[in-house]
């Protein structure tokens, strides 16, 4: 049997690995159970297979979404990826994540880009609990803005923030080290005390970079205090319990389009002013003005967009699909900080959102996404009087005309 197994197997690998036809979707379930894998012991009613019966439902049912929601073959196409994307990401903060040996993970990568992300940052978590206690060290950096975003709930309880920290509460030695102590009661350990729920889930931390070519990240450690934790072999309550976790992290990924500002899918090119309240404050950045907008564009068409930026250590701007993936900025021209646009004489900034390049030095590059988000995040200036974008849409050979006639 193990040898049938183990041919099995190879047969379906090589197949994938050399490119040739292998089977798909029932042909691909037949084929595995074919392979003779079977068991004296029925462990069907098992929690945790009940729980990922559920995830695959929930799965399915976000599947026919993409299929509803999408407008063109290019985001339904899109759309199957970022599920997996959604799935991959759910599975490390939720299923994964271990309060009892946390480590610090980055949340999206220079591919897997899910929930609105700020290509010009950094994202990290790590799961905390509330029945122990924490030690946080570290060094500042450079960086324009260090966050952390303390979080409660998980699974069927909604997620709430119950604290929070900046580069500008932190408190810092005069080499930028840091150091906070994460505890229900105060305690003798020196460093700065966060006061922590029963209820504590995890930890957002958010870096914002204006320059990567200069600005030095951040260091992170975290440990859990007290007398050695005795580990012992997972349980089935257990695992079930992370895959609901995880299943509810996937939910709130993937319905984020419908969740958010979901009026900018059918009144387009035009933005609107939110906070962190607004975008749901356990996710977002408490420090952060956001002008969310939309475009839709046709193919011989652009946008012309005016923006006056307030006086701030920090922002930028960046380009999303229907699914708040941010476009692909490693090879594209889809996202700017304010070190790296070309200002007017009077301060103001003008961006050209374009399927192409039309020789302009603040070009946004649409991917070839005819509809899309655009995210403005103004680091502290919540009291700030901020002017709403100018925005014009304008056919492309007069857009080049009024470019090369300046």
């Amino acid at each position: 049997m193990l040898k049938k197994l183990l041919i099995g197997f190879l047969l379906v690998f090589i197949g994938v690995f050399l490119g040739y036809q292998t089977p798909r979707g029932p042909a691909l379930y037949s084929t595995l159970i074919n392979l003779g894998i079977s068991s004296n012991e029925d462990y069907s009613s098992l929690a945790s297979h009940q729980a990922l019966l559920d995830f695959e439902e929930l799965l399915s049912a976000a599947r026919e979404m993409v299929l509803n929601d999408a407008r063109t073959e290019q985001e339904a196409a899109e759309g199957m990826r970022w599920l997996l994307r959604a799935v991959a990401m759910s599975v490390e903060v939720a299923a994964d994540a271990n309060p009892q040996r946390p480590y610090f993970q980055r949340m999206d990568t220079l591919v897997r880009k899910v929930g609105g992300d700020n290509p010009d940052a950094e994202y990290e978590f790590a799961a905390i609990d509330g029945q122990y206690e924490y030690k946080i060290t570290g060094n500042i950096g450079s960086v324009r803005y260090l966050g952390f975003t303390f979080n409660a709930g998980q699974g069927t309880t909604p997620r709430r923030q119950f604290a929070y920290l900046s580069d500008k509460t932190l408190e810092l030695d005069q080499d930028g080290n840091f150091t906070l102590i994460l505890s229900q009661e105060p305690t003798d350990i020196s460093g700065q005390w966060v006061q922590i729920p029963d209820d504590a889930s995890g930890i957002l931390v958010r870096q914002y970079i204006a320059n990567r070519k200069k600005e030095e990240l951040p260091t992170l450690n975290i440990e859990v205090l007290g007398s050695p934790i005795q580990f012992s072999p997972v349980t089935d309550q257990e695992i079930a319990d992370a895959i609901i976790s995880t299943s509810y992290a996937f939910l709130s990924l993937t319905t984020l389009h419908q969740r958010v500002l979901p009026e900018l899918m059918e009144k387009t090119n035009v933005f609107i002013e939110a906070t962190s309240d607004s975008l749901g404050g356990a996710i977002s950045g408490n420090d952060n003005l956001y002008m969310i907008g939309s475009y839709q564009l046709a193919d011989d068409e652009a946008l012309i967009m005016l923006v006056q930026p307030p006086k701030t250590r920090y922002w930028n701007i960046a380009l999303e699909s229907r699914w708040h993936e941010t476009a692909d900025y490693l090879h594209r021209p889809t996202s700017m900080t304010l070190d790296e646009v070309n200002y007017n004489e009077d301060g103001s900034v003008e961006f050209i959102v374009a399927h192409k390049d039309p020789g302009h030095p603040n070009w946004l590059d649409t991917s070839g996404h005819n509809f899309g988000f655009i995210t403005l995040r103004w680091l502290d200036a919540m009291d700030e009087d901020v002017p709403m974008p100018e925005l014009q849409v304008i056919n492309w050979s007069d857009l080049i005309n009024e470019i090369y006639s300046e």
